[in-house]
């Protein structure tokens, strides 16, 4: 009688490719969670590179109007404003008007706060921001905005006059000094 000899294996095995798909699905997996917190940082980092060229945006403001910063009548300074944050969100305040030849240091420095309040609005979720004058030598100029996934208050943040803004706010500072 003859004998057979088994044939060595010549193809893969279910085993073997089952584990394979499980491989490649878990490779997958970890991709399409590194392309989501890819995004999610983007989105973060936008909106601190927005903050950063809003708050250098409103130094070169009062930079330009030098006689506005502080206000030659009074000495007090014309570049202030420290309404709290959820008032801000919620409602801007009104544009004030002058003829533009013929609008005073602190009429242009009213405008300028108006126009970086508006313009924070538009650049970053729930944008909005505080001037506070630092004696003697300037401003803090804070631009605040709602991240996400931010569940505390953020350190960086001012705590006293002005408000805090909250948990869930992102703050950045730049001090100006004119």
């Amino acid at each position: 009688m003859k004998q057979h000899k088994l044939n060595k294996q010549a193809g893969a095995s279910m085993v073997e490719i089952v584990v394979t798909i499980i491989i490649i699905a878990i490779g997958l997996l970890g991709v399409a969670s590194l392309q989501a917190n890819t995004m999610r940082y983007l989105k973060v980092a936008n909106q601190r590179t927005e903050a950063t060229v809003a708050a250098y945006d409103l130094s070169e403001r009062m930079r330009a109007n030098g006689q506005g910063v502080k206000n030659s009548v009074t000495g007090a300074a014309s570049y202030t404003y420290t309404t709290a944050y959820a008032t801000t969100v919620s409602s801007l305040p009104a544009m004030p008007s002058c003829a533009v030849s013929t609008c005073t240091p602190a009429e242009v420095a009213a405008m300028d706060i108006n126009e970086w309040l508006r313009g924070l609005s538009n650049r970053l979720t729930d944008g909005a921001g505080y001037i506070v004058p630092v004696a003697p030598v300037g401003y803090d100029v804070i631009v605040m905005w709602k991240e996400a996934n931010l569940t505390i208050v953020d350190p960086s943040c001012p705590a006293g006059v002005p408000p805090a803004p909250g948990i869930g706010v992102r703050c950045f500072t730049v001090r100006f000094t004119p």
